[in-house]
């Protein structure tokens, strides 16, 4: 088996060399959409694979990898966000994992063994732990059970306790070469790969999900929208854009601040390439600090991206913030 995506090559190697005594906590760490995830579980299978291949790879033939790709191993577990159902009984992703999670993996630990080789717990995203579970789960992490392997994968590696990280094995998984993401894209099909990278931040499976969803088609009308602040009206575009879901708007404007911040300060335009020259008059414009503010509000509401705020009166609030940026 090899690398789940070939910019993975070299960490893959680096876990491979450590199967037969790997890091009994190990924290993968680095952007989203770099494939930390995909590379967790290949080497989670890896591990409990009964028939491993020379280099150490899974061999995807024996038992435990068919109990594996069909998630029912016995010596498995993944701990992640949960599906909850709220009072009128609509159905949302939590945002964090809770403590019950938590201690059900510290109790899955402590038994033994069903195929007498290695238990794996992986824990991803690990940033999305809340405060009670970090603890839960760093009461074992300091004194893990023999042949036990937890695996941590974390887009915000500050996030996780202080005490969690000094415990972990960390392995960094960083953005690969623009021309290895572009020509990889290009083999799935994507077109525009250079643009859609840029506008993805360098991350190549942001790009495709960009190439594969409707998003793009989203990002187009906000911002044309906003290429136009002194013809902006804030309850009409409010209104209109309540229905963009509110991560996608999150990441759009966000990224077009950046530029727009990036051109006011005599930089380039990193992400919006196709609006560049759009951003160039803008950046002209804008007040400094407007602008700067404006961003901050934009990095906190990533916070509060799945509370049940009205949207239409939030995104008001934020286009009339925007317009007075150009006043």
């Amino acid at each position: 088996m090899s690398a789940p995506y070939p910019w993975l090559d070299a960490p893959w190697q680096r876990l491979l060399a450590t199967r037969t005594r790997p890091a009994q906590a190990l924290l993968l760490a680095g952007p989203r959409g770099v494939g930390k995830s995909e590379l967790a579980q290949a080497w989670a299978q890896a591990l409990l694979c009964e028939a491993p291949q020379p280099d150490g790879a899974a061999c995807g033939q024996c038992p435990a990898c068919h109990w594996f790709e069909t998630g029912a191993h016995p010596d498995f577990r993944l701990v992640t966000l949960q599906e909850k159902t709220g009072k009128e009984d609509e159905t949302r992703m939590a945002t964090t994992i809770e403590v019950d999670q938590a201690r059900e993996a510290v109790d899955f630990v402590q038994l033994s063994t069903y195929r007498a080789g290695f238990r794996v717990v992986l824990v991803d995203p690990a940033d999305s732990l809340n405060l009670a579970a970090a603890n839960a789960l760093l009461k074992v992490l300091e004194e893990p059970p023999l042949n036990t392997v937890f695996v941590l994968v974390s887009d915000q590696p500050r996030r996780l306790l202080p005490t969690i990280r000094s415990r972990c094995t960390r392995l960094d998984i960083g953005l690969p070469p623009a021309e290895q993401a572009a020509a990889w894209l290009a083999g799935q099909g994507v077109d525009d790969a250079a643009d859609l990278l840029a506008l993805s931040g360098g991350t190549p499976l942001d790009a495709q999900r960009f190439a594969e969803s409707g998003d793009l088609d989203e990002r187009r009308s906000v911002l044309e929208g906003l290429a136009r602040p002194d013809r902006l009206d804030p309850v009409t575009l409010g209104e209109r854009w309540k229905a963009v879901s509110p991560q996608t708007w999150h990441n759009v404007a966000y990224k077009w601040l950046g530029d727009l911040l990036a051109v006011r300060l005599a930089g380039s335009v990193q992400f919006n390439r196709d609006f560049a020259e759009v951003l160039a008059g803008l950046g002209k414009k804008a007040d400094l600090a407007k602008l700067l503010a404006l961003a901050r509000t934009q990095a906190n509401e990533g916070r509060t991206l799945t509370h049940p705020l009205n949207r239409a009166l939030q995104l008001e609030a934020w286009l009339a913030q925007y317009r007075h940026v150009f006043d």
